[in-house]
């Protein structure tokens, strides 16, 4: 059996002998032995001696550069979403600049269209962090969002106003899929749902109370729009110090590790895949798997934070990233969280267009600098989220994977979709009820909209760490791929139903509108979780025998 703690690849071979009596594991995309025949936790992937690898630093280092993610994360999601509190301010200067030619119902532009360019930024960023290294692309980043929130402040006109927005949502939206693809570099499996709902939760918490607090600001500095983009900018500047001192490579090139006669493979993305010895190709079979073989000499701090590491095989890498998202479209697991996720993020974009205007209208009259304060619901949802989502998701799959002998199946994550999707659902239900009968909910009323914020964004920080995990271990092979699919892709998805929500509110109603959209998200999370509970196992065979991966 193994050790309950393995060291870097320590007595793997050791370890393959003393598998007698151990529950065989099917050799399928997957499926992984997380304990061993004593009930430990193993730590996959399995560390190195490399002072490099992320897996080896100590705590204190793992927070640091969890600290430069968050701040990152809390910049962008909160620059990307600010926008809607001031659309008032906005059109006022742009219908007096245009002497009243200026279409108001442009304005929602500002918010619809960096919700795709935030999926652009997926499909681009990430395939090119395998060819250059994370830390280069998230420095470039940094510098490129500081200057496109710059560039907003000082826009002349809507054109320019909303090519600068575009530009704030091409990189803020690695917040979506490279910054966890960073985190899954440094943490074992086991541990990984508690580091995503932390920083899920920490980035969407952080940036929803800016939210509250940034129309005060705009406010007490002469209610100038532009104030709220300087506000980000200093937030922006403070991310690319943290990111230039604080934040070595989390790229790592994994060997191969055998364990109970079984290889253990980690590739570019930090996701983790099981073969059998027997069945891997000759070039790896004869590789000798000994921690003698691995570099053990240290490296100073300032070679760890060079700006730029190319990877070798970078540029076959970064062209096998585009095939692998394609392929991974294919797989019905892929397919239906892609869907989901999309529909989730479309209804939070759906609610930032409309709430400060229905706070702002009779019988409410909220001033424009107390609209924000909706977003205390949303803060208030993602420490919510936390406690949801970081331990509850490693305690219930750890109960099923034990009660399954020790094999972690992915499917054994799945249950954790069933809450938050009630929340979400039920967010969304409450917000069209009150926010479209405002006369039926006079006076306080409007704690409705505040209690359905934190609802919704309660199940949004809590699925979209679950969406993570699972994709990690559903697809292992493919899995990196497949996260920049959903990422990016629900991006770009939900630019369809936020651009046309004005649409379909005018169709349906605003109270039928929201409720249409919470049902759909709520049906799509039943009709695809339970076949995929019941039967994806059988998915995951066939997907093994039809795409056997190349490890050479």
């Amino acid at each position: 059996m193994a050790t309950t703690s393995p060291s870097p690849t320590q007595k793997s071979f050791a370890a393959s002998e003393k598998a007698v009596g151990a529950v065989e594991v099917e050799q399928i995309e997957g499926t992984v032995r997380l304990f061993d025949n004593d009930g430990n936790i193993r730590k996959i992937p399995v560390p190195s001696k490399d002072p490099t690898d992320p897996l080896t630093w100590p705590i204190w280092k793992r927070c640091l550069v969890l600290l430069s993610l968050g701040v990152f994360g809390v910049t962008g999601f909160g620059v990307v979403q600010s926008p809607p509190l001031f659309f008032s301010q906005i059109i006022a200067e742009y219908e007096r600049e245009t002497r009243g030619t200026f279409d108001a119902s442009k304005i929602a532009q500002l918010a619809s269209y960096p919700s795709l360019c935030m999926g652009i930024g997926n499909f681009l960023f990430v395939p090119i962090s395998t060819m250059v290294g994370r830390r280069a692309v998230f420095l470039f980043n940094n510098v490129l969002m500081l200057a496109a929130i710059i560039w907003a402040a000082k826009s002349g006109d809507f054109t320019s106003h909303l090519a600068a927005r575009c530009l704030q949502g091409l990189t803020c939206g690695i917040s979506d899929c490279l910054l966890p693809i960073m985190i899954l570099d440094m943490t074992f499996l086991h541990r990984r749902g508690l580091w995503m709902s932390i920083y899920w939760a920490s980035t969407a918490a952080g940036s929803t109370a800016l939210l509250v607090a940034v129309p005060f600001v705009v406010q007490g500095t002469g209610s100038n729009w532009r104030t709220n983009y300087w506000f980000w900018s200093g937030f922006s500047a403070f991310s690319l110090i943290l990111a230039i001192f604080c934040l070595p490579e989390t790229l790592f090139p994994r060997a191969p590790t055998l364990i109970d006669g079984q290889l253990i493979i980690t590739d570019q993305y930090g996701n983790v895949s099981v073969i059998a010895a027997e069945d891997a190709p000759d070039p790896i079979q004869s590789k000798q798997f000994s921690s003698e073989d691995e570099p053990t000499h240290s490296k100073s701090y300032l070679r760890a934070l060079r700006p730029l590491k190319y990877q070798q095989r970078g540029l076959k890498k970064f062209l096998t990233a585009y095939a692998e998202m394609a392929v991974s479209l294919l797989n019905p697991s892929i397919f239906w969280v892609l869907i989901l996720n999309s529909l989730l993020f479309g209804g939070l974009v759906s609610q930032s267009l409309t709430y400060s205007t229905q706070l702002e209208l009779p019988p409410w009259n909220f001033s424009s600098a107390a609209v924000g304060t909706a977003q205390a619901g949303s803060f208030v949802g993602a420490l919510v989220a936390l406690g949801l989502s970081g331990g509850t998701v490693d305690r219930v799959s750890g109960f099923i994977t034990r009660r399954n002998n020790g094999i972690r199946e992915p499917e054994h994550l799945l249950p954790n979709f069933i809450l938050p999707s009630c929340l979400a659902f039920a967010g969304m239900i409450l917000y069209g009820i009150v926010g479209g009968n405002p006369e039926k909910h006079p006076g306080a009323g409007w704690i409705g909209i505040h209690i359905s914020f934190a609802l919704y964004y309660c199940g949004f920080i809590a699925l979209s760490t679950v969406t993570g995990v699972w994709i990690g271990e559903a697809t292992p092979h493919w899995s990196g791929s497949a996260l920049v699919l959903v990422c990016g892709g629900r991006n770009a998805l939900s630019f369809a139903i936020s651009n046309n929500f004005s649409r379909w509110v005018a169709s349906q109603g605003f109270q039928n509108a929201y409720i249409e959209l919470g049902g759909v998200l709520f049906a799509v999370t039943i009709l695809g979780g339970v076949p995929l509970f019941l039967w994806n196992k059988k998915v995951r065979r066939v997907w093994t025998k039809k795409l056997r991966f190349d490890l050479k």
